[in-house]
């Protein structure tokens, strides 16, 4: 199956932003934009459902978001997305984020979840314009629904970042198969089975200083760990969360999300319902 989406941001005269352009073909489905930002009243918060209950063998996605000149616009899922077990082939989903410069972008959907056999390619396309800036995150977690011990059998990752030149700024990839995350392989991946990244793109920020607020951050080890590290070309900075399962990944993603907003728009996000 093929499948696209294609949102665009604007916003009026009030500063408000609103969905200025959308295509949802299945199995994407568009919620409608809510305000939730009391600090931050023109700030669009969108959710975007799948209607077929996960991703399956061969389903390819592609999805582009755009962000106009003063646009502000949060996008996420309603719930983790299954990616079902492929007995031969695999599956692949594109996402391109395109911010013109003075407008704000945090594209953080909830976790890919890896049934066993499952094969996942995710490649997030960033271009920034000026003065724009964009949180985009990509996080997985195990699952085996029969408790053998199987994992997924293949992961990649990439999120690319380049301004609106076209000139490549930063590159962040993984490569890995469930084998890393068995209870056969404990020095590699220990007791975590999750992952997630999470990067806060711009070339007009303090990246050291979001890097700061995340250091105020208090998790108990054992459950996750949050590491983060400059972009080159200071493109921003990438924070990389280990997590024992969902639960502690979401948590430890929801708190980096928030010490990036208090840095980047001065106040914490309200808390949303899914």
């Amino acid at each position: 199956m093929s499948g696209r989406l294609d949102l665009a941001f604007a916003a009026d005269g009030d500063g408000r932003s609103y969905l200025q352009r959308q295509y949802a073909g299945y199995p994407f489905h568009v919620c409608r934009v809510h305000y939730y930002d009391r600090e931050h009243p023109g700030l669009a918060t969108l959710y975007v459902q799948s209607c077929s209950g996960g991703i399956y063998e061969h389903d390819r996605l592609d999805v582009t978001l755009a962000t106009a000149q003063g646009a502000e616009a949060h996008v996420s899922t309603q719930a983790a997305t299954v990616v079902h077990s492929m007995p031969s082939g695999s599956a692949a989903q594109r996402v391109r984020v395109q911010c013109e410069g003075g407008s704000y972008l945090e594209y953080l959907p909830d976790p890919q979840i890896l049934f066993p056999g499952s094969r996942f390619r995710s490649v997030i396309a960033v271009t920034l314009g000026g003065d724009a800036v964009a949180l985009v995150s990509d996080s997985f977690l195990c699952h085996d629904p029969a408790g053998r011990g199987e994992m997924f059998s293949a992961y990649f990752s990439e999120i690319a970042i380049e301004d609106d030149s076209g000139k490549s700024l930063a590159i962040d990839r993984l490569k890995m198969g469930g084998q890393a995350f068995s209870d056969s392989c404990p020095g590699i991946s220990g007791r975590f089975k999750a992952q997630g990244t999470m990067i806060v793109a711009g070339l007009d920020l303090s990246a050291n200083a979001v890097a700061g607020e995340l250091r105020k951050i208090r998790l108990d080890g054992d459950v996750a760990i949050i590491g983060s590290s400059l972009l080159p070309n200071s493109a921003g900075l990438l924070v990389r969360v280990l997590a024992a399962d969902g639960a502690a990944l979401k948590l430890a993603l929801h708190q980096v999300w928030c010490a990036a907003r208090v840095q980047l728009k001065g106040s914490m996000p309200l808390e949303r319902r899914k």
